[in-house]
């Protein structure tokens, strides 16, 4: 069984772990056409292009690599849902920052979100 808290995401070339991740999540989509023809009861579905986009969530850090981000860096992503030991499973991509909002509150540590946008394909691997 996998445990959140064992997860780890890098960025950038070689991947600089982040510090004080908290959450991530990642959503990959593809578009759907539909057709159908005359006496067809039913349309057939197709997918076309696909996609996938995100965010990160760390708490923000002055001195963490998160803190240099801009929207419109171009980077590489791994997220590592489990942790990246010898046969942990992976996601990594391309990716371009879309947007970074900073929260603060009296009774918290401020948080800063990574969102970003797929740039080409998402692979998926396992770490040797």
């Amino acid at each position: 069984m996998l445990k959140g808290k064992d997860g780890v995401v890098k960025f950038g070339t070689p991947g600089e772990q982040l510090a004080h991740v908290q959450s991530w999540a990642l959503d990959e989509q593809a578009d759907q056409v539909s057709g159908w023809g005359m006496g067809d009861d039913y349309e057939t579905s197709f997918t076309t292009i696909k996609r996938f986009s995100g965010n990160v969530v760390v708490y923000y850090d002055p001195g963490d690599p998160a803190a240099d981000l801009r929207p419109g860096d171009e980077l590489a992503l791994e997220l590592y849902p489990g942790g990246d030991a010898s046969g942990s499973a992976y996601f990594s991509g391309q990716v371009c920052v879309t947007g970074l909002p900073t929260e603060g509150a009296k009774d918290g540590i401020p948080g800063l979100t990574i969102n970003f946008a797929g740039r080409g394909a998402l692979s998926r691997g396992t770490v040797v």
